[in-house]
């Protein structure tokens, strides 16, 4: 049983924002998910399920990511703002 079926849906939300935030900025940066991994030392199965909004990251896995992709924890949370934005709650 995946992270949809024991979350409520603004959470499942806010999980799908994440992870385009995510998705993204790597993309923005040209890196594929492999590449990040390498960088950040995230498994790359992990960046692909939070990218999907399947995992809820923590703060230092999001610390590792945001690092490896040059940027604060900050652009990232403003980045999934943007991209809540796109959802109805």
């Amino acid at each position: 049983m995946g992270v949809f079926h024991v979350l409520p849906k603004d959470k499942r939300i806010e999980l799908l924002a994440l992870g385009q935030a995510l998705r993204a900025i790597r993309k923005d940066r040209q890196l594929t998910q492999e590449r990040l991994s390498e960088i950040s030392r995230v498994d790359r199965s992990y960046i692909s399920e939070v990218e999907n909004g399947e995992k809820s990251p923590s703060f230092l896995v999001i610390l590792s990511l945001t690092r490896a992709l040059g940027i604060s924890p900050v652009t990232l949370m403003e980045q999934f703002e943007q991209q809540l934005k796109g959802f109805k709650l």
